[in-house]
């Protein structure tokens, strides 16, 4: 069986994470934040499924979130798009013998923990499964391994980064004849209004409620008010 979540993640750092969030919080305070988010996505995969965290390559990544990260392993990502990127974690994944692989982003920290358990569950059967973000991308994306390498077509010229790419990938599984299964949608903390959103809707105990009762400005209040 050998399931594996593929986490896509960033060392959280002053100035490189989270700079859209910088008119209501310092740098320092979005690296805190996104690195609790990045936390939380961690702890995300069902259990028996092993994690792995792919990242880009900066000075020190590896070395320091395989210490923060103990259990897991801790890939660096390729250049090239995003679609580069998935494809080289869903390519190792498969020739190591994983029969399962959900790719999974660290921009959700409410994401309820059952929509992963959901993507698993629908690639026990089916060949993809997709969880829209409703900005028009997705934060999950989960393959069989039986779709390999037919699935990588799912990557090659999408519109990474528009409110397109959800419907790009989408009507790409049909054209390659690849059944997908459609996951609840969620959303991105990107920008300053999601902020207000993400506090109403945080778990007591999460690494992002913690973060954000210390972070919260006035303006935005640790209760989402």
């Amino acid at each position: 069986m050998n399931p594996r979540l593929l986490v896509f993640g960033r060392l959280p750092e002053p100035g490189q994470v989270k700079t859209r969030l910088h008119p209501v919080l310092t740098g320092e305070g979005s690296a805190v934040l996104y690195g609790a988010f990045l936390d939380d996505a961690m702890k995300l995969a069902p259990d028996g499924v092993a994690v792995e965290l792919w990242v880009p390559d900066r000075p020190g990544a590896l070395e320091r979130l395989s210490s923060r990260y103990p259990a897991a392993r801790v890939r660096l990502q390729p250049g090239g798009s995003l679609g580069d990127r998935l494809d080289a974690a869903f390519a190792r994944a498969f020739a190591e013998g994983v029969d399962r692989a959900v790719a999974l982003g660290s921009d959700h920290p409410t994401l309820p923990a059952d929509f992963v358990v959901r993507a698993f569950d629908a690639l026990a059967d089916g060949p993809v499964a997709l969880g829209p973000s409703l900005d028009g991308g997705y934060y999950a994306v989960g393959l069989r391994g039986s779709a390999w390498p037919r699935a990588r077509g799912l990557f090659t010229g999408a519109p990474w980064s528009t409110s397109g790419l959800f419907a790009w990938t989408r009507a790409r599984a049909t054209s390659l004849r690849l059944d997908c299964t459609e996951l609840p949608p969620w959303y991105d903390v990107d920008l300053p209004a999601d902020l207000a959103r993400m506090a109403g809707d945080l778990t007591e105990g999460s690494a992002t409620a913690g973060a954000w009762a210390r972070l919260a400005p006035p303006t935005v209040g640790a209760e989402g008010r």
